[in-house]
């Protein structure tokens, strides 16, 4: 474990007219640090232009950090808070001597507000964002430290106290989410390029559907723009899109995480230990949990624990790096999430490759979108299982209030056997005063276990792709599906699965090693045997082969003589 020294270095600039800050000469020399190549880069290649768009802290300075550690060149361009004539970024030193001799990192940046001026105005900072990320071969952008970034603006010396009121906090939230969709579609025009998004887990308004409309407003804006704003710049909808604009998915991946925890180990304020030393010290989450899990978006946002979902900041940030430089085997268009599980070594590059080989294996195999997996011993009959499924478990489950309460949108309506050990649960939903099928459950049983798979709906209709966020009602059934497993097996439908048999852990006792040190005769000295000390049971004159002279009569009285008449006249009879 390392402790991060309290040292640390202060890099602050005042903005220019451009409102856009660049590394100087002496950032050169505590930044830059452009040599040789490095035998800890792996198997990367030391010619890697990395760009990396984000707020300051957070996802974006772990990755920046990350990816110069493992020998690549990075540009990073921090957007600060609107409204910011000058801004800091603390590194500690640390981490800088870390980076020495292995990789080169530079950093610029701006202010949101000039991101979104006219190009024809001279305090936008726009079209520093194409001579910055010029010859980039891949591109990072986070929007990890946004809502941080505003708070910590706002709360600085000579500030209002108006800026920390929760619509202007708001505003300036906004404003940040803007800018960095701007600099990501200028950063990004570039084809070829791979590119990496770094978004939140997807809610529960994000669909395929939704996404298809956002791309038509998207158009439809940019008519409008061109015809009554001229030069004003556009912004895109979503940040997919603004990667997206002028390119197909082609190089283009998507890497969602939980709920984010941990601290940058570059920042001068992280420490292995929570409130420093203790009597009782507790070490933070980021150092024991770094075991990581990768699963595809569309089976995550189907899970009933979505919520629990965390991820650290330091895996995160790591995993983009590792996928914008190529050292990965990925799909275009690839969507996946991380979780941060309990584990205390840090994955290696085999584990990374691992588990993207795994997802890559479910995406291709049909599983993307599996909801739900349970193993059984055996199943007596398939079709007699499948019918109680569709004819008992679903309309019992749809019954319920938590289901048959949907009143508005698609619910699921019906259950029935489409062919052998197969069984569709639909959802429908009223469009235009009629019944559009949305979206469906498919649950499969076979001999050795059961699984339940999302669907899509009736391509007619526009709703042919698989959702990418849960149904209305989909984690009940999701969840009832435990219980259908252990109903089945008391009911004589499946039996039990076979317990593991653990592998008993052999010890392997210590080979004793006698040495044999030859003494000098005359060092011999013989040592004194100690006798040992008798116990009471052995001590006393029987020990010692003592007897008695005569046996002692047991039981019986001594006779003991009576005083005579001469010894009561002498006074001694009283």
């Amino acid at each position: 474990m390392k402790f991060l020294s309290s040292a640390a270095v202060v890099l602050c600039y005042v903005l220019p007219s451009t409102q856009a800050f660049v590394p100087k000469s002496k950032s050169s020399l505590l930044l830059n640090r452009q040599t040789k190549s490095s035998k800890h880069a792996m198997h990367m290649s030391n010619n890697q232009n990395l760009v990396i768009i984000s707020p300051p802290g957070g996802v974006g300075e772990v990755a920046a950090v990350k990816a110069a550690e493992m020998g690549s060149t990075v540009k990073w361009f921090v957007i600060s808070a609107p409204d910011q004539t000058s801004s800091a970024l603390t590194i500690s030193s640390e981490t800088l001597e870390s980076i020495e001799g292995k990789g080169k990192l530079e950093f610029a940046g701006a202010p949101a507000d000039t991101l979104l001026l006219p190009l024809d105005d001279q305090s936008s900072a726009l079209s520093a964002i194409s001579t910055w990320c010029a010859g980039a071969s891949s591109i990072i952008c986070a929007v990890d430290g946004v809502e941080e970034a505003v708070i910590k603006a706002a709360r600085a010396p000579g500030v209002s106290a108006t800026q920390m009121d929760p619509s202007e906090l708001a505003r300036s939230n906004k404003i940040m989410m803007d800018a960095v969709k701007v600099a990501v579609k200028e950063a990004c025009s570039k084809p070829g390029t791979m590119k990496v998004a770094i978004m939140p887990a997807i809610s529960m308004e994000e669909s395929k559907n939704k996404k298809t409309e956002e791309k038509k407003d998207d158009e439809g804006k940019k008519f409008l723009s061109s015809l009554f704003n001229g030069n004003k710049v556009e912004v895109p909808s979503t940040l997919t899109n603004a990667m997206t604009s002028d390119s197909s998915s082609a190089n283009f991946a998507t890497l969602r995480y939980g709920e984010l925890f941990g601290i940058p180990e570059s920042s001068p304020d992280a420490s292995p230990l929570i409130g420093g030393l203790r009597r009782y010290p507790v070490l933070r989450d980021e150092y024991t949990m770094k075991s990581i899990r990768i699963d595809p978006t569309l089976s995550v946002a189907g899970n009933v624990m979505t919520n629990a979902i965390r991820s650290s900041r330091l895996s995160v940030g790591e995993a983009a790096v590792r996928m914008a430089m190529g050292t990965l085997d990925l799909d275009d268009g690839i969507d996946v999430c991380l979780t941060s599980q309990r584990g205390i070594d840090e994955p290696d590059e085999e584990d990374w490759i691992e588990e993207f080989s795994r997802v890559q294996e479910m995406l291709s195999s049909g599983k993307g979108a599996q909801l739900f997996s349970a193993t059984f011993g055996s199943v007596p009959s398939i079709d007699r299982l499948s019918e109680w499924v569709a004819t008992k478990w679903a309309p019992a489950v749809m019954k319920g209030y938590d289901i048959a309460g949907i009143r508005v949108g698609a619910r699921p309506v019906i259950a029935s056997v489409v062919g052998e050990g197969k069984v569709e649960i639909v959802w429908q939903n009223i469009v235009d005063f009629s019944s559009v099928l949305t979206g469906k459950m498919i649950i499969e049983i076979t001999d050795t276990g059961i699984s339940a798979i999302r669907g899509g709906g009736d391509a007619s209709k526009g709703y042919g792709g698989v959702s990418s966020s849960p149904l209305p009602g989909e984690d009940i059934l999701v969840r009832r599906l435990s219980d259908a497993a252990t109903q089945a097996m008391e009911k004589g439908l499946a039996t039990k699965p076979a317990p593991k048999q653990r592998k008993k852990k052999e010890v392997q006792q210590a080979a004793v090693v006698t040495t044999f040190v030859p003494a000098v005769a005359a060092d011999i000295v013989p040592e004194p045997v100690a006798t040992p000390s008798p116990t009471s049971s052995e001590t006393g004159p029987r020990s010692s082969g003592a007897r008695r002279s005569s046996e002692r009569a047991r039981g019986r009285r001594r006779k003991t003589e009576s005083p005579t008449k001469e010894d009561n006249k002498s006074g001694s009879w009283e």
